[in-house]
């Protein structure tokens, strides 16, 4: 490029030396210098004219026109430029077509949402999971079709960790799992999932759970007033003693599962809501302590409490009271004798926190993210000695979902565990 430039400049001192040498000759040197200036101008506005008409062809595969000198050059550029251009363009138009391929064989609906909120492109089950036309509502914005007011939360939100779950734009019947998520520079894409079919089992599970939940009750009430009676004649059939004392504990523990089921059902089915009364944290914290003190017998266990003043948040105090004490008898049941056990109930900025920390036996990491399901048992041959039903956390879990809550779960192998309850700053009641 810098010879095309040197190259350039020469041809033009000769031609304006030239022009001048011969006006010189002729009596004209200033007007000599002046048509070789113009000669000059009128030579390069015919190579940008022929650039201009080159660059403007539809045919864009034409060759850049065979220019000399410092065009020439600045055609070749053009032209390799063009060409990388292409290449680029045509890698990427191959990688959308492969992206829009991929997404158009999935079952779950895809939305291409650009950052204007506009819709970009969709897949088949995007037409009729929620009622697009392809390519009609191209460049519609989706708020216009998607009018449901949780979905606009979310999507004005700037959380998308999480989905939700919406009715379909198109049909009140069914219900979809959305989630959103970000890429490129503003652009967004749009997930959704019909789980119609999946939320009609979970209620029939739950609905069966409850029925014979409470079925079970009335047959076995009248199996353990049987039992009581029979106690009654043991000292003259002392050989019946020892059955009659198993049928007992065995029909207890049953009465504590359906006891957890029963309870277990009516959260599930319960919407959530915000209390309107106010429940104090610490005096419940209190209180459960005393009960867990109390379940132990002659077994003893060292409860350290540290317990801030007015922690009051909105809620349910039986449901409260049921989650807090599952978790400080869980604490209880799973620490030694003579353990040490510390319960923390404090409040903040961010809200507040109720904590049970014990130095027990711990839980590998593995069995965490699964204690909060229904009968899941890290030990069951250990659990089965401690009478727990299975239920427990996952009561805790319901009742904190119920509350806007949080179950935290910090726990090693022989270095004891932490369960911490947190609850977002709008519950306070302050």
């Amino acid at each position: 490029m810098k010879n095309n430039w040197a190259n350039e400049l020469q041809r033009l001192a000769w031609l304006l030396t030239s022009c001048f040498f011969i006006g010189w000759l002729l009596g004209y040197a200033l007007q000599g210098l002046v048509v070789g200036c113009a000669i000059h101008l009128i030579w390069n506005f015919s190579q940008l004219r022929r650039i201009h008409a080159w660059l403007m062809s539809k045919d864009k595969n034409q060759e850049p026109p065979e220019l000399p000198g410092f065009w020439g050059a600045v055609c070749d550029k053009i032209y390799y430029l063009q060409r990388d251009q292409q290449r680029i363009q045509a890698k990427l138009e191959a990688d959308v077509a492969y992206l829009h391929s991929s997404f158009a064989s999935l079952s779950d609906a895809v939305v291409m949402i650009n950052g204007h909120g506009t819709i970009d492109w969709c897949n088949t089950a995007a037409r009729s999971n929620l009622g697009l036309r392809y390519p009609q509502d191209l460049g519609q914005h989706l708020l216009h079709l998607f009018r449901d007011p949780q979905f606009l939360q979310y999507f004005d939100g700037l959380n998308y960790d999480k989905g939700i779950e919406v009715k379909a734009p198109n049909n009140g019947q069914k219900t979809l799992w959305v989630q959103l998520t970000r890429f490129g520079e503003g652009d967004r894409l749009l997930f959704a999932r019909d789980i119609t079919e999946v939320q009609k089992l979970e209620q029939m599970r739950r609905d069966f759970v409850s029925n014979v939940s409470h079925e079970l009750r009335t047959p076995l009430t009248v199996i353990s007033g049987y039992i009581d009676n029979f106690h009654l004649f043991t000292d003259k059939i002392p050989q019946m003693a020892l059955p009659l004392e198993q049928m007992a504990q065995n029909a207890q523990r049953m009465e504590y599962l359906l006891r957890d089921l029963i309870d277990l059902s009516r959260l599930e089915t319960l919407p959530n809501e915000m209390h309107s009364t106010s429940v104090s944290l610490s005096l419940l914290s209190r209180m459960i302590v005393e009960e867990a003190q109390a379940s132990l017998g002659d077994e003893t266990r060292v409860i350290n409490v540290d317990i801030q003043e007015h922690v009051d948040i909105w809620g349910n105090q039986l449901e409260l009271h049921s989650a807090l004490l599952n978790i400080l008898i869980n604490a209880c049941k799973y620490t030694h004798d003579q353990g040490l056990i510390e319960l923390i109930c404090r409040k903040d900025e961010k809200g507040a926190y109720f904590s049970v920390t014990d130095d027990g036996v711990g839980i590998e990491a593995t069995h965490i993210p699964r204690l909060t399901e229904r009968f899941y048992r890290v030990d069951p041959s250990r659990s089965i000695n401690t009478g727990g039903t299975g239920l427990g956390l996952a009561i805790v879990k319901h009742v904190l979902i119920r509350h806007d809550g949080e179950l935290l779960i910090e726990s090693s192998p022989g270095q004891g565990s932490t369960f911490s309850c947190h609850f977002s700053s709008h519950r306070l009641s302050e």
